[in-house]
């Protein structure tokens, strides 16, 4: 098993970890994430409460769990919009262990019941899934389904089954404290190989999935020791040990809450509402501010600024007409 060293560029850290591996034979891979670190400073930048927060991190396990399926860096963004309060969720993951996400009206969503929380009410049982795989090189991979029931993780599992045609079991568990603050987030992904051998031990996957394997498991390794980290690799023998048989890890990577955004990137934001529209903000409010969707963070730009955007734009030097 190797481990990959942290990076310094900038991410959250966090003690939580993606393993990636093997069943014996080759007949199916097996991914699992521990993401609860990352989800509680998704739900932090938000404010998000209830099933808002539950959205951010089943959204984020998801993520984690759909970017690292190739051998290659990749970048996913995953987007399930539904009918429901909240809107839509959108994730951007990483192979490299990144991950952040929003939801488009954080404030909208109902409380989060107790047991495992029900997203459906919140983010609806009709909508579409949308997943756009940056893989670099300028190629980009996109697909869609119609939703499964609302729940992010039968989505996405209903996603890779139909649209990206890999016989999949995909489980995402978030546990709640009794004041409903984030306690756990994990996922477990199991696929098929292929040769087709597989699909059997993703069907006892699936099944022991659905039956709370994965929330029985999260629940054992917090009350083993409450103080560390829940490790992946102990998630899988608590969950599926009995399913899977012999199964070894490939690689274990550190996950961390990560936004790419910038200043430079803000601006050039502010660029493509054209230059009638700068020219507006230059005369009635003399700046402009742009605030991530992901992460919260405020850029503010001064009317010089915003005069300098503007006349890249138009290639004038006059004042703003």
């Amino acid at each position: 098993m190797t481990r990959a060293e942290p990076s310094d560029d900038g991410p959250e850290r966090s003690g939580d970890e993606i393993l990636r591996g093997v069943v014996e034979g080759g007949v199916a891979r097996i991914v699992a994430v521990t993401a609860t670190d990352v989800a509680r400073e998704a739900v932090r930048r938000h404010e998000a409460a209830g099933a808002a927060s539950v959205a951010l991190a089943r959204g984020v396990t998801a993520g984690l769990l759909l970017a690292t399926l190739t051998k290659n860096e990749e970048r996913v963004t995953l987007q399930l919009l539904g009918d429901g309060p909240l809107g839509s969720l959108t994730v951007d993951a990483t192979a490299a262990g990144t991950a952040r996400a929003y939801v488009r009206n954080v404030a909208a969503g109902p409380a989060a019941p107790a047991g495992r929380p029900r997203l459906a009410p919140a983010l609806g049982t009709t909508g579409v899934v949308n997943v756009i795989r940056d893989v670099g090189l300028r190629q980009s991979f996109r697909g869609q389904t119609s939703f499964a029931n609302g729940e992010i993780d039968d989505d996405c599992e209903r996603y890779l089954t139909t649209s990206e045609q890999i016989e999949s079991a995909l489980r995402c568990e978030t546990v709640l404290a009794t004041d409903g603050a984030l306690a756990a987030a994990a996922g477990i992904l199991v696929q098929a190989l292929p040769g087709g051998r597989g699909a059997a031990v993703v069907a006892a996957a699936r099944a022991s999935l659905a039956r709370g394997a994965l929330r029985d498991a999260l629940a054992a390794s917090g009350r083993r020791d409450a103080l560390t980290p829940i490790d992946p690799g102990t998630l899988i023998e608590d969950a599926l040990g009995d399913v899977l048989g012999a199964w070894h890890a490939l690689d274990v990577r550190p996950v961390r809450f990560h936004c790419s955004c910038s200043r430079e990137r803000a601006g050039a934001s502010l660029a493509l509402v054209g230059a009638a529209e700068l020219a507006t903000m230059i005369l009635e409010d003399g700046r402009a501010e742009v605030i991530c969707n992901f992460c919260r963070a405020h850029h503010d730009f001064t009317e010089a600024e915003l005069e300098r955007i503007r006349r890249e734009l138009r290639g004038a030097s006059g004042p703003p007409s």
